[in-house]
Order: structure tokens, then C-alpha cells, then sequence
């Protein structure tokens, strides 16, 4: 620890002390990400079980959803790791009484913050690129692939002694079966409701041949009953029968679509949609402000509550100034251009809640990676303050601070979705506040010095967690 000191004071020693740091940062980081996505892709697999079992799919299918759902919980799981990376860092650096050193030295708390900040600052702009360059594509494919699995129908399954009812119109009965090879094969046919058909077999084997279930039958027959006159029946003995069904999305059909939704576009792309709604929006108004100049005689009155309250009062005037049948088809007009005014309030509406989807989606692309620097500041003086560099203190503070900020951050895209409050401060208000209990920590550790227990926040997560697993291993 000396050595270090000396070396971090020296000449050209800052950038060394620096070194050290992020030595520091890295490990944890690395292993933070391990972890969290580790834990999110465990339970993005439980909850994607019901869709991918039964389906009959190959492994390479599967391994491809998990593969492409991995971006967006990467995108999850980094800023968190850094939040997890600078807590343990800094807790151990303190826990050492490296941070001591180092200010007794001369090196003020900011300086040592500062490589810490840096190291937030490039893995910040690296998730701006990831987010506008990678995640968009893969999530992307994944909405693709989702549906295409979605649509497979689930393989067949014979269970010898059991009917079979996934093929439509068929209910198959086997009452052996080796691999592909099955015995005592009964098949109905329910296709047709004049015809009852009814397939018995000694021994055969099925076939899949892209979205056709082709049955080759041995030593059988064919038994065919008129529904409608039962004295018409027929019996066909066979030594070899093939039967083709042909089945709907029984394959995995791979499609492809130019559509993208607003989490699958680029920052050009949604710019282009924010120019081209707000456009329309602003033709909407425009034409709505003309109807208003001609029709009622004033201007500056777009917000439809006060267009409606310059109606109703023209149709009080009309009513005491006009006669009866010159009012009432004076009123009438006003009704009629207060019903299209309204009609074109509510589509100008929609298009600003386009617009506001996809302003929030751009500046998403930007906060959620500036948390990363927000998380350090946050993360480095709770660290000194806590003076423990164990996963256990980190891994409990880390949840507590990334469960504030996304819901600040899920509350705030449904405000921004809705109109209610403008995409920027939905976007950044959680970073801001962030920001200003990490000054406040900065502070703290700088003037205070004082140790922080957290033991007591352990212990409440951790009767937490005992009794959550408790209840699941109960149900």
C-alpha cells in the first residue's frame, strides 16, 4: 500500500495510481456482468419454457432465441455491473485504508474519483453504440423468430396406447412404436362428415416432409361408412399404403419483415419518424387553426376546451340574438364544426404520441448509458462510506439503487407515452436525481469521513430473500 502511495504521488505517478484503479473496476465489472446475466437469462429461460418445449425444435433454433435475447439483457445487466464494480472497488480500497493513504498523501477524494469516472465514461459511450447500432437488429430478429416459433405447431408427438389429435382431422392410435417403426395402427379420418373413414394397419412408419406428414402403412384396411346411408360400405384390404396430410406450420417457417417497431430502429431511423409524424401534426393544426379563423372568427384559440367554450357561447348569443330557425341552423354548423374540430384534435394527438415514443426510445438510447457514469458517482463514495469491498454489501446496494432508477425510468416512459410530461424529463429525471444523491454522497465521504453501516439493510434482504424461497419451494 505504501509503495502504491508513493508511486501515485510521484511524478507522472497520477496515471499510475489510475492504472491501479481501474485494475480494480475491472474484475468485479467483468464478473457483475457474469452474474446479472446470468440471473436474467436463468429467468427469461423459465419464462420462455411453456413456448419452446413441445415445439419439436432443434437445438440450434433454441440456442439462437437465447443468443439474440442476450442483447437486451446485456444492455440491462452493464450498467448495473458498473454500479456493482465501483461499490466493490472503492469498499475495498477503503477497507484497506488505501483510500486513507492516498488523502493523507495530498490526493484529494475527486482525484481518486476520477479514474473511476473515466472508466464510467467509456463503458458509457460504448453502450451509446450498442445501443444504436446492435441491440436494435438483435431485437429484431428475436421479434421475428418469436413469431415464427409462435406459429410452428408443436411436433408430433405418438405415445403408443394414447391418441394423437395434433394432426387436424386425424386421431391416430398406436399401440407399439420403435423409433420411426409403429404397430397396430388405427387411424380416423374426420375430414369428411358424409364419410367416416377408418385406417387399421399391422405395422408402418412416418415421415415428415416439410409441412406434410407422409404415414406409409402395411397389411391393413381401409373401412368406409356413408353417414347418411349406412347400408353403403366398403372394405379395402392393402399390403402397402401411403397416406399425405398436409399440415400448416408444422416446419419452422423463417420469415423476414421490413417492419421494426421503435426498440428495433436506429436513432436515424426514429429522427426520420419524429420529423415525419410531427409533420402531419403540425399540417393537422394548421388546417384546424384556418377552421377556426373562418368559421368562428377568432384566432389563437387552438386548445379544443377553449374552442369549445367560444362555441358554446356563440350558441347562447345565436339563441338570444337570431330567431329560432336562424339559431338553430346557426347552432348546428357550430355543432358540426366543433364535432370535426374534435375529430382533428384526436388525430393530431395520435400523432404526437408517435412522436413522443419515439423521442423517448432516442433519448433512452443515451440515458440508460449515462447511468453508467451517474452509477460510478453514486457507487465510489457509498463504497468509501461503507469501507467493505464483499459482493453481499454491493450486490444489496446495487438492487436497491437500480430497482429506484427503473421504475423512475418505466413510470416515466408511460407519462411521456401518454403526453403527460415531454420525453426529455422522462428520460433523464432519474439520472438527475441520481446524480444529485451521488453530490450528496460525494460529499459525505468527502467532509465526513464517517463509516456507514449497512448490516441492518443486509439483514432485511436476506430474511427477504429466505422467506421468497420458502414460498416458492412451498408452492
Amino acid at each position: 500500500m505504501k509503495r502504491f502511495v508513493r508511486k501515485s504521488i510521484s511524478i507522472g505517478g497520477t496515471w499510475i495510481g489510475a492504472r491501479y484503479i481501474y485494475r480494480e473496476l475491472l474484475f468485479p465489472f467483468f464478473f457483475s456482468i457474469g452474474v446479472v446475466t446470468f440471473v436474467l437469462l436463468a429467468n427469461f429461460l423459465i419464462k420462455s419454457v411453456d413456448r419452446l418445449l413441445g415445439k419439436g425444435l432443434p437445438g440450434s433454433v433454441i440456442f439462437e432465441f437465447l443468443y439474440l435475447n442476450l442483447a437486451w439483457i446485456i444492455a440491462m445487466s452493464v450498467p448495473m455491473a458498473v454500479l456493482v464494480a465501483s461499490l466493490m472497488a472503492y469498499g475495498r480500497l477503503a477497507e484497506d485504508n488505501e483510500i486513507t493513504a492516498m488523502r493523507a498523501s495530498g490526493i484529494s477524494f475527486l482525484t481518486i474519483l476520477g479514474p473511476g469516472i473515466v472508466f464510467g465514461f467509456f463503458v458509457a459511450v460504448f453502450m451509446v453504440f450498442f445501443h444504436n447500432n446492435i441491440l436494435p437488429d438483435f431485437n429484431h430478429k428475436a421479434r421475428l423468430l418469436s413469431g415464427d416459433i409462435y406459429r410452428k405447431r408443436p411436433g408430433l408427438n405418438i405415445e403408443p396406447g394414447y391418441f394423437m389429435d395434433d394432426i387436424p382431422d386425424y386421431s391416430i392410435y398406436v399401440k407399439e412404436k420403435s423409433g420411426e417403426h409403429l404397430r397396430k395402427i388405427t387411424i380416423y379420418n374426420k375430414d369428411s362428415q358424409s364419410v367416416q373413414t377408418t385406417i387399421y394397419a399391422d405395422s408402418g412408419y412416418l415421415e415428415i416432409d416439410g409441412n406434410t406428414v407422409l404415414f406409409t402403412l402395411y397389411s391393413g384396411e381401409i373401412h368406409e361408412l356413408d353417414i347418411g346411408n349406412l347400408q353403403d360400405y366398403r372394405r379395402t384390404d392393402f399390403r402397402k399404403h401411403r397416406i399425405a396430410i398436409p399440415v400448416d406450420n408444422l416446419m419452422l417457417e423463417r420469415r423476414d419483415s421490413a417492419r421494426r417497431g421503435d426498440r428495433e430502429m436506429t436513432i436515424g431511423m426514429m429522427r426520420a419518424n419524429v420529423k415525419k409524424y410531427a409533420g402531419e401534426r403540425d399540417k393537422i393544426l394548421e388546417k384546424m387553426q384556418k377552421l377556426v379563423k373562418t368559421e368562428i372568427d377568432t384566432t389563437g384559440a387552438l386548445e379544443i376546451k377553449e374552442i369549445k367554450k367560444i362555441i358554446e357561447y356563440r350558441k347562447e348569443q345565436n339563441l338570444t340574438n337570431l330567431p329560432k330557425k336562424e339559431a338553430d341552423i346557426e347552432n348546428r354548423r357550430l355543432n358540426s364544426l366543433y364535432t370535426r374540430l374534435q375529430g382533428e384534435a384526436n388525430l393530431a394527438f395520435s400523432y404526437q404520441k408517435q412522436v413522443n415514443k419515439y423521442q423517448v426510445e432516442i433519448h433512452k438510447k443515451y440515458s440508460i448509458p449515462f447511468a453508467c457514469i451517474v452509477f460510478i458517482i453514486i457507487g465510489a463514495p457509498l463504497g468509501v462510506m461503507t469501507r467493505r469491498g464483499g459482493i453481499a454489501v454491493a450486490a444489496t446496494l446495487s438492487i436497491l439503487f437500480f430497482l429506484v432508477y427503473y421504475v423512475f425510468l418505466i413510470g416515466g416512459e408511460e407519462l411521456a407515452d401518454m403526453v403527460i410530461i415531454p420525453p426529455f424529463w422522462a428520460m433523464w429525471t432519474p439520472n438527475i436525481l441520481l446524480m444529485l444523491i451521488g453530490i450528496y454522497l460525494i460529499y459525505y465521504a468527502m467532509w465526513e469521513q464517517k463509516t456507514v453501516d449497512f448490516s441492518r439493510l443486509l439483514k432485511f434482504f436476506r430474511k427477504k430473500i429466505k422467506r421468497q424461497a420458502l414460498k416458492t419451494l412451498k408452492t
